[in-house]
C-alpha cells in the first residue's frame, strides 16, 4: 500500500516537473486532412485570437504524414497579416525527407511530424488573425498528409 502511493506520488512530481518546463504557447491547432487527399482547392484555415497585440510571436508550420507521401517535399501557400499590417503569401517548401528517402522529424509508428519556423517576428494585428494553407503540388489531390497545424509562442531569442 505504502508502495502504491510512494509511486502516485512519484508520478505526479514528475509530470508536473515536465509541464512546468515546457513553454507556454499561445495557439496550438491541428486540422486533420481528408483520408482520399488532400485538394488544392481545400485551403486548410486557422483563426487564433490575440493574447497581446504589442507581443511578439513565433509563428511555426506543423504536417503531420506518414510513408504514403510520394514525395520527397511538400510546396505550401501560406498567408497571414505581417506586423506591418499587409497580406503576406510565401510559397513554403516542406523537405519531409532526404535524398536517401529518410523521414526527417519525429516519429511515431508510420506517422512523423515536422515543424517550421514561418515568422520570428509575428505579431497579431486585431483582436483576431487569420492564417490559410494551401498545397501547392503540382498534383490536384495528395495523399499521406494527415494533419497540417500552426503554432503560435512567445518569441524566445537562440
Amino acid at each position: 500500500m505504502k508502495k502504491t502511493g510512494l509511486l502516485i506520488g512519484l508520478a505526479v512530481v514528475g509530470l508536473g516537473s515536465l509541464c512546468s518546463c515546457r513553454q507556454t504557447d499561445v495557439y496550438n491547432e491541428f486540422n486533420t486532412l481528408p483520408r482520399n487527399g488532400w485538394f488544392k482547392r481545400d485551403v486548410q484555415r486557422f483563426t487564433p485570437e490575440s493574447p497581446d497585440s504589442t507581443g511578439r510571436y513565433d509563428l511555426y508550420l506543423t504536417l503531420r504524414h506518414n510513408g504514403d507521401y510520394a514525395y520527397r517535399n511538400l510546396w505550401l501557400f501560406v498567408s497571414y497579416t505581417g506586423a506591418d499590417g499587409v497580406q503576406k503569401t510565401d510559397t513554403v517548401n516542406c523537405e519531409l525527407a532526404d535524398e536517401f528517402g529518410r523521414w526527417s522529424g519525429g516519429g511515431w509508428g508510420s506517422y512523423y511530424q515536422q515543424e517550421l519556423l514561418l515568422d520570428d517576428c509575428f505579431r497579431f494585428v486585431g483582436k483576431e488573425q487569420v492564417v490559410t494553407i494551401q498545397q501547392a503540388m503540382r498534383d490536384d489531390r495528395i495523399r499521406g498528409i494527415s494533419d497540417v497545424g500552426i503554432r503560435i509562442a512567445p518569441h524566445t531569442e537562440p
